[in-house]
């Protein structure tokens, strides 16, 4: 889902670009409608500010956290893995007290 940063200028270019009219200017900035939105990107194209961004950079959706500030830091920092590092045993063996062999 785009966002839309703050120093949006309100161009319109945006406007033109969208497939299903999902983006709207309200007080001098661009609004997306994210239920509407198909998350096709060429608004993204189409922003000769750079200002409309992928949801993976909106700092709102990542608690909000600035680089000075830090989180929480719960989680365990354990996987899901299995094994133990121990292989399936399915591959040759090292001959040594494996078989008859030559005496």
């Amino acid at each position: 889902m785009p966002w839309v940063e703050d120093d949006c200028k309100g161009c319109g270019d945006c406007l033109d670009s969208c497939p299903v009219d999902a983006i709207t200017i309200n007080n001098g900035k661009a609004e997306i409608d994210n239920v509407i939105c198909t998350k096709c990107g060429d608004c993204f194209e189409a922003c000769p500010f750079d200002v409309i961004r992928p949801n993976s950079e909106n700092p709102d959706l990542r608690g909000g956290f600035r680089d000075t500030e830090r989180g929480t830091g719960r989680g365990s920092g354990r996987g899901s893995g299995q094994g133990g590092g121990r292989g399936q045993g399915k591959g040759r063996s090292s001959g040594r007290g494996q078989g008859r062999g030559r005496r």
